[in-house]
């Protein structure tokens, strides 16, 4: 089947996972998308009056296909699996080490192409 390979990485956090349950995230690749989907559509907004946790929480929405991660403000025993599709919202309940993983992935190299 023709097309671009690894379209999408699954993250594994079995540092987070209890036994039996895996957490995870799969994300589109971002070598593999259109910079729209990393920045968003235009929509006016002047770039330096966004707030920026914001745009990291649009951009890691729109890059989600999958998950099995919990709400971490859940403080109960049991928490609460987080549905599809992903939202900004959603991935603002994320757990830090999740959230900085992402970020990670969705930053550009360091090292310059070529």
């Amino acid at each position: 089947m023709p097309g671009y390979a690894n379209r999408i990485i699954r993250f594994d956090f079995p540092e987070l996972s209890e036994p039996g349950d895996q957490v995870y995230v799969v994300l589109r690749n971002r070598k593999t998308v259109p910079l729209e989907m990393l920045t968003g559509p235009e929509d006016g907004v002047q770039e330096e009056t966004k707030d920026p946790a914001r745009f990291s929480r649009e951009a890691i929405a729109r890059m989600v296909t999958d998950w099995h991660v919990y709400d971490a403000f859940g403080a109960g025993a049991d928490q609460e699996p987080l549905p599809l599709p992903a939202t900004p919202e959603l991935v603002a309940k994320l757990p830090i080490e999740i959230r900085t993983t992402l970020s990670k992935a969705l930053s550009p190299d360091p090292t310059p192409a070529g």
